[in-house]
């Protein structure tokens, strides 16, 4: 990709990362901590944001960039609609995609033309017809992973990696216990990342009692839906609802 793409992968994706990148990642995590929802949907969020951003200024003029847009097939269907949101993001998208448009209808012409094996037998036009399809749907089943979502897994690994290598923190141990924990998905990839570190343990013993307190938030709305307390005030419970279906889900931003 581009030049801009590197300067992001460069700060982001170290493997073991330096003291300096560990505590940028630490105040964004603390940072992210204190919204409320899962921290990692929340950078998810709007480190792809500011990726998307990048990437519309840069891609129309970028030949390699463009050229792996084209492998991609664009955006997933998230950053897309992520991107139709983004204000004057009109005119990059119009071109991006029109070069994208322009390309698969290239590649269907062959399919909806039968004229270059008109002269062959049937079955052989059968044949050849099967093969440009096959090809098609190659095309389609080997096009590289949306750009946005490469750049923010590795974003991902990274930010997990520091939540875990510096659980001793205070700042984000206290983080961490006033947050509303990880969303299911968030958890379940923590653990894989994270199975033989030794502070995973404690991670999730603070992410449980994150989930026990939902749990009884979540009882206290049910139990005053109960038409013998419905005149009851609600409090920190009102929207466990909500919250208990983001975790499961995770959480989205829409504009």
């Amino acid at each position: 990709m581009g030049s801009a793409y590197r300067m992001f992968q460069r700060f982001f994706s170290h493997a073991e990362p330096t003291a300096s990148v560990r505590n940028l990642v630490r105040l964004d995590l603390i940072n992210a901590l204190q919204q409320p929802s899962c921290s990692l949907c929340y950078l998810a969020h709007h480190k792809s944001l500011r990726y998307v951003e990048t990437l519309l200024d840069t891609a129309v003029i970028d030949v390699e960039k463009r050229d792996a847009w084209r492998h991609a097939k664009g955006l997933c269907h998230w950053h897309a609609h992520m991107a139709t949101h983004i204000p004057q993001s009109h005119s990059s998208l119009a071109m991006l995609y029109e070069d994208l448009l322009q390309h698969e209808m290239d590649q269907l012409d062959p399919l909806a033309s039968a004229a270059p094996a008109s002269y062959a037998p049937p079955k052989r036009r059968k044949r050849l017809l099967a093969r440009r399809i096959q090809r098609w749907l190659q095309s389609w089943q080997q096009c590289r992973p949306c750009p946005v979502c490469q750049l923010w897994s590795e974003q991902e690994r990274l930010h997990m990696t520091v939540l875990l290598h510096d659980w001793h923190e205070p700042t984000l141990q206290g983080a961490f216990a006033q947050s509303s924990g990880l969303c299911v998905s968030h958890m379940a990839r923590l653990i894989a990342h994270g199975s033989s570190h030794v502070h995973l343990p404690a991670v999730l013993m603070a992410q449980r009692e994150r989930l026990h307190i939902l749990h009884d938030e979540l009882r206290e709305f049910i139990r005053k839906q109960d038409y013998r307390f419905a005149r009851e005030p609600y409090g920190s419970e009102a929207d466990a609802w909500r919250r208990v279906v983001g975790l499961f889900v995770g959480t989205r931003w829409f504009s």
